[in-house]
């Protein structure tokens, strides 16, 4: 058992900001740094991978709630390193405190959480 406080599991993941994931790629005006949609989208990412091996055939898990403080801007080339810990399981939620530095530098944190859910019951809404 964890202790009082402690994550129930941790992971990492790294990706280096290309030129389409910047803001500039969204909007030619905006400046050619790691653009927030790029960042939560990783950081979902990770969350949803550490949860693969605890799931039952037919089911996924979507994200259901995020929560982020993009803190500083991350150039072209920067290696971000994204770090998930998965901090309380609740029924069929589960909840994640991310951060993502770049370097030393702490450019976000990421308050997220997932639900587990049936494939097949998102698929047939999607179908709709």
């Amino acid at each position: 058992m964890a202790e009082e406080g402690a994550p129930l599991r941790t992971d990492r993941l790294e990706r280096r900001v290309t030129d389409s994931d910047t803001a500039a790629s969204y909007a030619p005006r905006l400046p050619a740094a790691a653009a927030t949609p790029f960042i939560l989208g990783w950081a979902e990412t990770l969350c949803h991978r550490m949860l693969l091996d605890d799931l039952a055939d037919g089911e996924i898990t979507v994200g259901a709630r995020a929560v982020i403080d993009h803190l500083a801007p991350s150039p072209v080339g920067a290696t971000l390193v994204f770090t998930a810990s998965l901090v309380r399981a609740e029924g069929r939620r589960r909840h994640f405190e991310v951060e993502v530095r770049d370097g030393g530098l702490l450019v976000a944190r990421i308050e997220h959480r997932r639900a587990v859910v049936a494939r097949a019951a998102v698929e047939q809404r999607l179908a709709r």
